[in-house]
């Protein structure tokens, strides 16, 4: 049985226990992941606006603390529905954000959209030293 997008995070919070005991989360997926649209024969070609549009939708709601607004991100339309067609590539952001804290660094060290509808948006929380 498919759970919903908010079991998903909700897993990531109880995930939260295991970082404060030095453990690293690491999640690895895509926020952009449209096989059915991705130029296979040039990986450099210029994305798709949709494609696009969604990624910094999505990197901004994470800079502003927006979960709600990713765990619910359908609700973005048209850009959500193509980036987002399954969501076994998207749901491991959903576990790193719920084992994140608000006070955490957030830096982006890689951002791309490779053929056109593949987003490697990489995400990092470093906890803030006291």
């Amino acid at each position: 049985m498919k759970k919903p997008e908010k079991y998903h995070y909700e897993m990531g919070r109880e995930l939260r226990k295991l970082r404060e005991n030095g453990i690293l989360i690491i999640g690895s997926g895509d926020t952009v992941h449209n096989l059915r649209m991705m130029d296979f024969d040039d990986i450099n070609a210029k994305p798709y606006d949709w494609a696009i549009e969604f990624d910094k939708n999505i990197k901004t709601a994470i800079l502003n603390h927006d979960h709600e607004k990713i765990i619910d991100y359908k609700k973005m339309g048209k850009s959500a529905e193509l980036s987002v067609p399954s969501t076994e590539h998207y749901l491991p952001l959903l576990y790193v954000l719920g084992a994140s804290e608000n006070n955490e660094k957030i830096s982006f060290p890689h951002e791309s959209i490779q053929g056109k509808s593949i987003s490697m948006l990489c995400v990092k929380f470093e906890t803030m030293e006291q």
